[in-house]
């Protein structure tokens, strides 16, 4: 397969991630119920973030960026939104959290992203600092309460940041002519086909998917955990090679919305909570499970259109010029 255009397939693979973030995140109030949703969803988990991040990090190669860029794009709209998240909470809950140690549900990759990008510069300058981070990514579920600042995500997804900095696209380009449609085709068939195993023999605890607890927590041994992370840190890095040889390369009807997927990540959960109040369990209808599963594309879209765009401009840009 020949990358026709960089930046194009690139804004592609974006906007089939950022679907299945959506996706992913509409499905999850329902998989309890249902072990095809629960199998879909672990599938989605073992690359979409991974790839996502190794997208990041790819588009990340400036490491003299300043560090008030990061505060500016990450930082400040990480604490702005985390704190209208936990308001939201409170009045919805009367729980009280702290808004800015514990990330609110998708909040996690804003914090994580930027301490990623403000330290990427003193990162690459540790000798195997590549294979040292998979070693920490899998030490990590050593450690208990690694949601706080979301330490343990930033510390297990770091591995997939860094092979995205270090990437080459000629050597990805490479890679790509040699390969078989037809093995990356088989490969994420086998893939779907392992999902649906696990999820129906119950044998691993989704939550194991989100590199944000520790063995402990998920009841299983430190032998079996560090095992199922390095197995992990295998299946995504090749299941994100098979997703990826099948994306278009060149321009599409969709590649546009690559450039909306901050937009569309920051946003789509609030629209996500209105279809969990409207639809409260699966399987009440066949409609409402239709919808379910449209309403994705749906949010998708709408959430790419420029108003959103102008709308978190609007918003943010003051609070970061306040507090310049």
């Amino acid at each position: 397969m020949a990358i026709t255009n960089k930046r194009h397939f690139i804004d592609n693979i974006k906007v089939v991630l950022i679907f299945l973030v959506v996706f992913g995140h509409l499905i999850e109030r329902y998989i309890d119920t249902s072990d095809t949703l629960m199998a879909i969803y672990m599938f989605i988990y073992i690359f979409h973030m991974p790839l996502f991040i190794y997208i990041s990090g790819y588009l990340s190669k400036n490491v003299n960026k300043s560090k008030k860029i990061f505060l500016k794009d990450l930082l400040i709209p990480y604490i702005f939104l985390n704190i209208i998240w936990y308001s939201l909470a409170y009045i919805y809950t009367g729980d009280v959290n702290l808004p800015i140690i514990y990330p609110g549900w998708t909040l996690w990759f804003l914090l994580s992203l930027f301490f990623w990008r403000s330290s990427l510069k003193y990162l690459i300058k540790v000798k195997y600092i590549l294979p040292i981070s998979f070693i920490l990514g899998i030490l990590i579920g050593l450690i208990p309460n690694g949601s706080i600042l979301s330490f343990s995500r930033t510390i297990v997804f770091l591995p997939f940041f860094l092979l995205g900095y270090y990437t080459d696209i000629e050597k990805i380009k490479y890679i790509f002519d040699k390969v078989n449609i037809g093995i990356c085709i088989l490969g994420i068939l086998i893939f779907i086909i392992v999902s649906f195993f696990i999820a129906n023999k119950d044998i691993l605890d989704y939550r194991f998917l989100y590199g944000s607890h520790s063995y402990k927590e998920l009841g299983i041994s430190i032998y079996i955990g560090i095992i199922s992370r390095i197995l992990l840190y295998i299946s995504s890095i090749l299941l994100s090679l098979f997703v990826s040889y099948i994306i278009p390369t060149s321009k599409t009807f969709f590649t546009h919305i690559g450039k909306s997927t901050m937009y569309i990540y920051v946003f789509h959960t609030y629209i996500i909570l209105i279809i969990f109040y409207l639809i409260p369990s699966w399987n009440k209808s066949l409609l409402t499970n239709l919808i379910i599963i449209i309403s994705p594309l749906l949010v998708t879209y709408i959430l790419s259109c420029k108003f959103f765009e102008k709308t978190y401009n609007m918003v943010l840009n003051p609070i970061c010029k306040l507090i310049k």
